[in-house]
């Protein structure tokens, strides 16, 4: 069974950005694209799936995000804005473009929940963007 994190962000995570964040926290890890070239794979020397990051997407209806992610804990980056999505009363979310990228983690794999972490506060702080944890979303 895999866990999830998933990156709101309100900069597009960019080819440059998701490899900075990659060299910067997973270096150990190869890197291979797959599902032409829609996710990343990051894989280790004895060739075992750790992380899979799908392309991010522009999130067209702000208003999805609260939606889905409702009762979603959040984890924020120190110094970095939070989306409005996030934090009541900071601004207008329906105004803010914003960015869902999901990092998909193979359970079993001691290194994969904390490397997956990392990558993603990453992703978060380069992005000016929040995690979502996996088995945070309260029903």
């Amino acid at each position: 069974m895999s866990s999830d994190w998933t990156v709101i962000s309100l900069r597009e995570p960019d080819q440059r950005t998701v490899v900075e964040a990659m060299v910067a926290t997973v270096p150990e890890l190869n890197v291979r694209e797959t599902a032409e070239n829609s996710l990343l794979e990051l894989f280790t020397d004895d060739g075992e799936v750790e992380l899979v990051l799908e392309l991010p997407r522009l999130v067209r209806v702000p208003q999805e995000v609260q939606r889905l992610l409702a009762g979603a804990e959040v984890s924020a980056v120190p110094g970095v804005r939070v989306p409005a999505v996030f934090a009541p009363g900071s601004g207008d979310p329906s105004a803010e473009q914003l960015w869902w990228q999901d990092v998909h983690v193979r359970s079993g794999l001691p290194e994969a929940a904390a490397r997956a972490d990392r990558l993603c506060h990453a992703l978060a702080r380069r992005c000016e963007g929040a995690v979502v944890v996996p088995g945070m979303v309260q029903p």
